[in-house]
C-alpha cells in the first residue's frame, strides 16, 4: 500500500458528538453529573460540552445522531478522505464548512471498514 505525508498527520481525537433529544435532560445530566458547561454552539441547533478545567476534549449533543460519532482533527480533510478510501473506508460526506464562512472550520463523515461512523475537522 502507498505511504504518503499525511501519515504523519498529526491527527488526534478532539471532539466527540453525543445523540440527544432531550437537550434540557442532557444539559441537566452531564452538567450535574461532571460538571461540564452545556452551552448553545453558534450557528447551529447543537449545544456545546466543555469540560470546566479547560482540559479535555469538547463534546456536542445533537438531535440528529443516532449514534456517538468521535471527530479526528487532521490538517487536510481531502488528503486524509482519499487515504481512508484507499483503505477501505468510505466518504459519507464530503468536506463542509462549519458556520456561514468557515469560521468554525470545517468537517466530512466517513466509515471505517468496518461500518464505524466518524467525523474529520480542520480549521481549513
Amino acid at each position: 500500500m502507498k505511504e504518503t505525508n499525511i501519515l504523519n498527520d498529526k491527527s488526534y481525537i478532539c471532539h466527540i458528538v453525543i445523540p440527544s433529544k432531550d437537550y434540557q435532560s442532557s444539559k441537566n445530566f452531564y452538567e450535574r453529573v461532571f460538571g461540564w458547561k452545556v452551552k448553545e454552539q453558534p450557528g447551529t441547533t447543537s449545544l456545546d460540552i466543555l469540560p470546566p478545567s479547560g482540559k479535555g476534549i469538547t463534546a456536542e449533543l445533537n438531535s440528529q445522531e443516532e449514534v456517538v460519532v468521535p471527530s479526528i482533527y487532521t490538517s487536510n480533510i481531502e488528503a486524509k478522505l482519499k487515504l481512508i478510501e484507499e483503505y477501505g473506508g468510505k466518504r459519507l460526506k464530503d468536506k463542509t464548512p462549519i458556520g456561514k464562512e468557515a469560521e468554525y472550520g470545517y468537517y466530512a463523515i466517513f466509515e471505517d471498514p468496518h461500518g464505524n461512523k466518524m467525523c474529520l475537522y480542520s480549521e481549513k
